[in-house]
């Protein structure tokens, strides 16, 4: 924790010496948390518009990536549906 003395007194007695404790690591954490906040809404934001045909000509809802690691290959495969949920099955499963 650091102490910071935000006030300077310059010869004026009726100003008082402030001091503000500070959590310096607590700040960062919560100005991290802020921006990936806004990198998720960003993110998701693009997303929809990937998938609802705004960002692409091709509408493609799938994408495969294909790396070799440790001499083994691997393959990622995602598909991405729009859907509504106005079921209620949907609805409450998503709500946990």
């Amino acid at each position: 924790m650091q102490i910071n003395n935000n006030r300077k007194n310059t010869n004026n007695n009726h100003i008082p010496n402030l001091e503000e404790e500070r959590d310096i690591e607590l700040e960062n954490i919560i100005g991290n948390l802020m921006i990936a906040q806004y990198q998720v809404d960003k993110l998701r934001s693009r997303l929809g518009e990937r998938i609802g045909g705004y960002g692409s000509a091709s509408n493609k809802k799938t994408s495969t990536n294909i790396f070799k690691h440790n001499d083994k290959w691997y393959k990622i495969s995602m598909r991405v549906d729009e859907m509504s949920v106005d079921h209620p099955d949907i609805s409450s499963h998503l709500k946990e």
